[in-house]
């Protein structure tokens, strides 16, 4: 498994080249729509790629929760852990 600065470290890469932004610019108090301008189609788009990427699957509906940067990265390690044998952390 990943280790979560190596996790954090690629999705902060991959949000960055969905919305063509800096990757310096996404920290774990960005908010994905407020301060990054992401929409639903760079949602859907960063949700696949990282599925794609990880091989992992993420449940779209799950996903509506997340706010932040740092929600996008506990989501995806939830997933992570859960599909790898583990139980969810709280």
């Amino acid at each position: 498994m990943l280790a979560e600065n190596d996790l954090r470290s690629r999705m902060q890469k991959l949000v960055a080249e969905i919305l063509e932004i800096d990757a310096g610019t996404v920290s774990a108090t960005s908010r994905l729509r407020e301060d990054l301008g992401m929409d639903s189609l760079g949602s859907l788009e960063l949700l696949s790629s990282i599925s794609e990427e990880l091989n992992i699957h993420l449940d779209i509906d799950d996903a509506m929760g997340i706010v932040t940067f740092a929600d996008a990265c506990s989501f995806v390690e939830d997933a992570m852990h859960r599909q790898s044998g583990g139980d969810a952390r709280a």
